[in-house]
Formats: structure tokens, sequence, C-alpha cells
């Protein structure tokens, strides 16, 4: 008969403990589809509030409706019964929610719902997006309210304008203005075709090319500036402890004090 030291097999007990523990954890991740149909016709906006988890919103030029699929996970199936989505119509209007139970700071509780919400790139929106990854392509103009997680847009028909709490911020091909209230983290714009303006933004750069009119950065606390191909006038009011680079600026360059390109 074989003798197995007893360290060694408090050791084997010990690794069957983590992975009986992480079968248990996986098998607590509870999902499920939820899908919401609302006709498009006559309507001009779409109001969102998205809540947390990641969401993706897609123009699609042959579309009639807004079609919202959402993938909600909980930790209980109690908690996963209690994710919807609710759509309802208003005038000219289509407002669609996540509907997830409060956290109460219960772990069983917690929930998410990611969306991918396809609909004609002509409605105009206007979404508050608590917390999760953020994806625009091919979309009207739009307001957006957003908290915690990275942005990725690409492609606007019309004006930007952007409240963000925190993550890098990627912008890109906007046929309009676009404006930029910043909590922290990278903003990166191209290829814009009114101004910018970005009164107020916290830590870290911006990176700016293409743009066809004004620019002007306000209050900003660190990180640096850089402009390129600016079809109008360059304007940082203040930078913290961050550099200032430009080139291709066809208008006047404003500076703060003792900077320099």
């Amino acid at each position: 008969m074989t003798v197995v030291p007893a360290r060694v097999a408090r050791l084997g007990v010990g690794i069957a403990i983590v992975l009986l523990g992480g079968c248990t954890l996986r098998r607590m991740e509870q999902t499920a589809t939820r899908t919401v149909h609302v006709p498009a016709a006559g309507a001009t906006v779409l109001v969102l509030n998205a809540g947390a988890g990641n969401l993706k919103v897609q123009g699609v030029s042959s579309a009639t409706e807004v079609l919202v699929t959402g993938t909600a996970h909980a930790a209980t199936v109690a908690t996963l019964n209690g994710i919807r989505i609710t759509s309802r119509r208003a005038g000219d209007t289509i407002l669609v929610s996540a509907i997830l139970p409060p956290s109460r700071h219960d772990p069983g509780a917690t929930a998410s719902l990611d969306l991918l919400i396809q609909l004609p790139p002509s409605l105009a929106l206007d979404v508050i997006d608590s917390t999760g990854e953020s994806t625009f392509r091919n979309v009207g103009t739009m307001r957006l309210r957003h908290g915690d997680g990275g942005l990725d847009i690409d492609t606007v028909g019309g004006k930007l304008d952007v409240t963000d709490g925190g993550g890098d911020m990627i912008v890109a091909n906007v046929y309009g203005d676009v404006h930029i209230v910043d909590g922290g983290g990278a903003i990166y714009l191209n290829n814009i075709a009114g101004s910018v303006s970005i009164p107020q933004d916290g830590s870290g750069e911006i990176q700016l090319s293409s743009i066809g009119g004004d620019v002007t950065v306000g209050s900003k606390s660190s990180g640096e500036v850089a402009a390129r191909g600016i079809g109008g006038n360059l304007a940082v009011r203040a930078n913290g402890n961050g550099s200032i680079e430009y080139r291709d600026v066809k208008g006047h360059v404003t500076l703060p004090a003792a900077r320099y390109h």
C-alpha cells in the first residue's frame, strides 16, 4: 500500500476544495435573453436608459424598427427574473429602459444587462448609461451621459454631446460639433466636421486630429494636449502639468502663459 504524506494529502484536499468552489462560482452565474421590438415609423428620437452592463448601438440603414436584444446576468434566479426591458412610445419619441433590481449591498442581488440595439441611423439619441463598455456605430445626433467604462463612437450624423465620468474615449467621423465634459481618461478625436469644445477634463491625454472648426479646451487637471490639422482656432485655457503640442492650425492659437509647441 502506498503511503501518502500528510502534507501532500492536505494539499490535495485543498486543491479539491478550490476546484469545487470554482465550479460552484461558475454555477452561480445565471443568464437569460430579453428582447424588445418597437416600430420606428414616425419616430425621430430614441431615449435610452441603459443601466449597468455593456452597450452596443448600431445604426442599420434598412431598419424599420428599434430592436433591443439584452443578455441579463445575475447571481441568482430570483434576481435574474427581476431584470427586464421596458419600452413605450410618446409621440415621435421612443423610450427604452433597462430595469435592474436594486443591489441592496447583497452579492446575491448583483445584476447587469448587456444591450445590443439596432435602429435606423436617422433617429436622434438621448442616452443615459451608468457603467460598462459602450460602442456606437452609424448613429444620428446624440447626447450621452455615461458613468464609468470605455467609449468607442464612430460615425455620428450630427452633433455629439458627451458627459463622461471616466474611462478612455475614442470618437471618429462626426458630422457636426462635439462637446465633451470628462471626468478622467484619455480622449482621442479624429475627423470631426465641426468644432470641438472640452470645457472640463480631468486627467488623461487629449489627442485631436482633422478637426474642421475651432478647438477649445478649458479646465484640465493633467495630461498632454496634442492637436493636428485644425481648421479653425485652437485655444487651451488651462492645463495643469501636461504638455501642449500642435501643428497645422489654420486659425489663431491661444495657450496658457509660458506654453509653447
